[in-house]
């Protein structure tokens, strides 16, 4: 029987594979430290970074409206034709990854004529007879940028004014033209309409931009107003918009915030919640009542603003409007490349 060998012992080979083992211990733990802790924090810094610079290009573009409402303005008034002339902004749609660990954030850059309904309601008195004026104008344009370590955002331009909107809540950041002053009394008001003509949209990460062109402006003055202002609109950012409603008028009218306190059935302030969602929202005064209501058909609030009026001055608080103006203006979109739906 043949004798088995010993094979004998050598631990040489021992040391470098325990190093080499330790060597991709130490790579995966950087590289988990990376996935895990610098590129959430880098993302979430650059996705808020991104969204203070949207707010900042829809801002650029909302003072190219109204310099080009102001140039109308100026050309109406010295009695010349309006050259209409094409303005650009660029928009940064989303975020740049982080090459191999992280794919980029995108938004959706989109103009919707059809969207963000407003109209002012009125009677008034020409040559004694009692005539019902109805302006109204459509149309936002909507940044929604999918966030995925900073909040899911939107930045929207509608009827002059730039909101932002996130799940939590909503406000209005940059004012659209929309006045109320008291003068010996009585209540002037003054308001502009923007209605936007051209749809279109553009997905990415990419800068692209927004064309826009006034193609003219109305406006109209109307006294002897015999009834309630009525301002009404249909949009998904109805309590930033009746929050700027109330601020603007509450202001005009010096109603501080603490009167709400306790003061109903005069000053009342009544939300109500579905979730996190506010489903209802009405603000009373003596001078204004002013409503939000959520619509599911319509994905949308219906808001409603009734500045009161005495024609007569005989109600208490009340005061009579003797000046309300309206000023419309009517602009061409398109988004990115320049569309054939409309003249730009």
């Amino acid at each position: 029987m043949k004798r088995l060998r010993r094979i004998r012992e050598d631990e040489s080979g021992v040391a470098s594979t325990v190093g080499t083992i330790m060597a991709l211990l130490v790579f995966l733990t950087f590289i988990s430290l990376i996935v895990n802790q610098y590129v959430p924090v880098w993302m979430k810094d650059s996705e808020a970074s991104h969204m203070g610079g949207a707010f900042g290009q829809f801002g650029t573009f909302k003072g190219s409206i109204d310099l080009q409402i102001l140039a109308a303005q100026m050309a109406q008034d010295a009695g010349v034709d309006y050259i209409p002339i094409t303005s650009f902004t660029p928009v940064t749609l989303g975020v740049d990854g982080v090459p191999i660990f992280t794919s980029p954030t995108t938004g959706l850059l989109t103009s919707l004529s059809t969207k963000g309904t407003f109209t002012t309601q009125l009677t008034y008195s020409i040559r004694g007879r009692a005539t019902q004026v109805r302006e109204s104008s459509t149309g936002e344009i909507v940044l929604d940028v999918f966030n995925r370590y900073y909040l899911h955002q939107a930045i929207v331009y509608e009827n002059g004014g730039v909101l932002r909107a996130q799940n939590d809540g909503q406000s209005m950041r940059a004012d659209p033209t929309f006045g109320v002053s008291v003068v010996n009394d009585t209540l002037r008001i003054a308001m502009t309409h923007v209605g936007l003509f051209g749809n279109g949209s553009v997905e990415g990460s990419s800068t692209e931009g927004i064309h826009s062109k006034l193609i003219g402006v109305d406006r109209q003055e109307y006294t002897q107003v015999l009834s309630d202002v009525w301002i009404n609109g249909t949009t998904p950012y109805g309590v930033a918009w009746v929050s700027f409603f109330n601020r603007t008028l509450a202001d005009a009218f010096k109603i501080d915030s603490g009167v709400f306190v306790g003061g109903c059935p005069t000053y009342c302030f009544s939300p109500s919640y579905f979730g996190t969602r506010i489903q209802t929202l009405s603000i009373v005064t003596p001078y204004y009542t002013l409503t939000a209501d959520w619509k599911d058909p319509k994905r949308a609030y219906d808001i409603v603003v009734q500045i009161h009026n005495d024609p007569n001055n005989s109600i208490p608080l009340v005061m009579p409007i003797t000046k309300v103006q309206v000023q419309h203006a009517f602009v061409n979109i398109a988004i990115a490349e320049r569309g054939t739906e409309v003249s730009i």
